[in-house]
């Protein structure tokens, strides 16, 4: 079975189901062309993974607390440190997605099909929400400041 095949339509549930069953994550919502993955971190928050297809590339992403309604509200300086973290990551990369109208600082990895196996799929899927996760603590211990 070719890679596109592994991640085309009903295939798409399956292979994903396979993949995280690998590692013992549990997936909240799934059909063929996404699924959504939650993890309880130690720091007591959740995150929340996000995987979509889009031809022949799937899309990671997992969304962080710090939303705003507007552009102008975006803090420069959150922005300027994302930058900076960008360039120290292999896996991943911070952007400013527009989700149900508000803006949020996501954290995402787009990969062709023809990358995706089960060990890339669990370095992308771990290194994401790890990410998040550090970012948040990070930020929200400058807030408390």
């Amino acid at each position: 079975m070719s890679i596109n095949q592994l991640f085309s339509g009903i295939n798409f549930e399956r292979t994903i189901s396979r993949y995280a069953k690998h590692y013992g994550w549990l997936i909240s919502e799934i059909d063929d062309r996404h699924a959504v993955i939650k993890f309880q971190m130690k720091s007591g928050r959740q995150q929340v993974l996000y995987i979509i297809r889009y031809d022949d590339t799937l899309e990671f992403s997992v969304p962080s607390l710090f939303q705003f309604d507007s552009e102008d509200e975006i803090p420069h300086h959150f922005s300027t440190l994302l930058l900076q973290r960008n360039a120290q990551t292999k896996i991943g990369f911070w952007c400013i997605e527009d989700i149900n109208q508000k803006f949020i600082f996501s954290n995402m990895h787009n990969a062709e099909l023809s990358f995706i196996n089960r060990d890339y799929f669990g370095r992308v899927v771990s290194a994401l929400v790890t990410e998040c996760d550090d970012f948040e603590g990070t930020l929200l211990q400058l807030l408390d400041e």
